[in-house]
């Protein structure tokens, strides 16, 4: 089931640090799982937060002669517009140089966000970022290339892995300036509320260690900690 706009709204106010802190309590994955690495990068970060529901495809920039199916690009247009509002279009690389495949410019993007995307995640690069800015869709990908290869797309609305992490057709993405995490469904309309609650406990932890005079002793007190040195206990 689709979140609410007031749900997702919730969920974009939140970074995606503590987004994957709220999604480990809930123990639906192991906690090495559901996000990106330092492959992929937000290229555009002061446009916040993009979140929304995977569109999935599979690119080949580097296949010599290989031919375009237009069909499969107009499938992934026609997912993108099937799918409930906000999308994430994600397309993972399937060429043999990542570094040199580019799988969107601003055209692909000014049409994706026309049909409701939110950003454009790929395990390669992109282009023409002057552009992608002026339409306001959030991008992240490995970074940027000046051409487009022999830039094609080759299947539509499939499990990927960009980075480590496992995407589905429709599964909810979130990201920031820290990388990319997917929120399971079955969680979603939890996740918020538990976010903000470790919000304010992080907060109070902070304002503690910041006061005068905290010290290690305090720090071991606040966590029921011990220390080894007895004759520097409490």
């Amino acid at each position: 089931m689709a979140l609410t706009a007031e749900q997702l709204a919730e969920l974009r106010s939140i970074d995606t640090p503590t987004i994957c802190n709220a999604v480990e309590t809930f123990n639906v994955r192991p906690h090495t799982t559901g996000w990106t690495g330092t492959t992929i990068r937000n290229l555009i970060p002061e446009f916040g937060v993009m979140l929304g529901y995977a569109v999935t495809a599979l690119g080949d920039a580097m296949s010599e002669r290989a031919p375009k199916d237009r069909d499969a690009m107009f499938a992934m247009w026609e997912a993108i517009d099937e799918t409930p509002s906000p999308v994430v279009l994600v397309i993972k690389d399937m060429g043999t140089d990542p570094t040199h495949s580019v799988h969107a410019g601003d055209g692909m993007a000014t049409f994706a966000k026309t049909l409701g995307a939110d950003g454009i995640v790929t395990d390669a690069a992109l282009r023409d970022l002057a552009g992608i800015k002026h339409v306001g869709i959030k991008c992240f990908a490995r970074g940027l290339a000046p051409s487009h290869g022999n830039n094609r797309i080759v299947r539509v609305q499939v499990p990927v892995t960009i980075d480590g992490m496992d995407v589905n057709p429709g599964d909810l993405v979130h990201g920031d300036e820290n990388g990319l995490t997917v929120i399971p469904l079955e969680i979603a309309d939890k996740v918020a509320a538990v976010a903000k609650k470790i919000w304010v406990d992080e907060e109070n932890g902070r304002q503690a260690y910041l006061k005068p005079g905290f010290n290690l002793d305090d720090y071991a007190r606040r966590h029921g900690l011990k220390r080894r040195n007895p004759a520097r206990g409490f």
